[in-house]
């Protein structure tokens, strides 16, 4: 029986949340894609094919493969949505560059639902509204900054999460998502940091939580004050009253740890643009000197 768009987007969610929930996830923190995409027992390899958004293999070893020179929050949409393919059994499948596929792969059943899954799975309702009320934010009236922090909170891109707040969880007037998109992510990045930012940002807080801080090589960390970074993977540069700006240095695995309270979170830096197995993205590199 063939589903109609609306049976589609409900069918979708409900599996994702499932999903999220089998695997040992609350609905309301934010979650690493590729550490579901292991726990589901799916592998995931990052590639450089300038192509392709992702591809999911079927067969008896589930292999998701994502591009690695997309931006970050595309990569976790982009495996996000082949897992989608996994877990609905679409088979084996090929997913362009998204501003490049034809009109009949854009509106193919199985394209859209991977959409509305992977949006499901990594935006749920919950979870966004909680990360708004957990830092006294009010979508109708916060600034453009306020949604950047949210999106790097739930791995995704700016644009990606004020498109899912409106057409899919209904949070936004058209207006207002409008007056959103005239802000460009760089314009943003620049304006939360005070000058110009054309590097990956995550801003990073005490309501972090849920997940670890995944970044690549050169990205920018901005950070509260009062935090140190255990480890190598990331050096800070920058401090002053409101802020501590850090950036990804090196493969590895630290910590961010609040110098006066129990709040830390873990980071985690792979290489840019880095092609192999998801697995071992956070190895450190060694040095053939040594």
């Amino acid at each position: 029986m063939r589903l109609n768009r609306k049976e589609l987007v409900q069918t979708a969610t409900v599996t994702a949340l499932r999903t999220r929930k089998k695997a040992g996830y609350s609905l309301w923190d934010p979650i690493c894609v590729y550490d579901l995409a292991e726990k589901l027992e799916v592998e995931v390899r990052f590639s450089d094919i300038p192509s392709m958004e992702g591809v999911y293999l079927g067969a008896s070893n589930p292999t998701v493969i994502v591009s690695s020179l997309r931006p970050l929050g595309r990569q976790n949409f982009t495996c996000a949505h082949e897992l989608g393919h996994h877990v609905f059994g679409h088979g084996a499948q090929y997913d362009e560059l998204v501003e490049q596929r034809s009109t009949a792969r854009r509106f193919d059943t199985n394209e859209f639902q991977a959409d509305c899954f992977a949006g499901a799975l990594l935006m749920p309702k919950v979870a966004v509204s909680r990360g708004f009320s957990l830092r006294g934010w009010n979508p109708a009236v916060c600034p453009p900054e306020s949604f950047y922090v949210i999106a790097t909170w739930l791995g995704v891109g700016y644009r990606t999460l004020i498109h899912h707040m409106w057409k899919a969880l209904g949070m936004l007037s058209q207006h207002r998502v409008q007056s959103l998109l005239r802000h460009s992510p760089i314009a943003v990045r620049s304006a939360i940091v005070g000058r110009d930012c054309p590097e990956h940002l995550v801003v990073v807080d005490h309501h972090w939580c849920g997940r670890a801080v995944d970044l690549q090589v050169t990205d920018l960390i901005r950070l509260p004050v009062e935090v140190n970074i255990e480890g190598t993977c990331a050096e800070m540069f920058e401090k002053n009253e409101v802020m501590t700006l850090a950036r990804a240095a090196r493969p590895g695995i630290g910590r961010i740890v609040a110098n006066e309270s129990d709040w830390c979170t873990y980071l985690r830096v792979s290489r840019k643009n880095y092609i192999g197995r998801g697995k071992y993205r956070f190895e450190e590199e060694i040095d053939d000197a040594e």
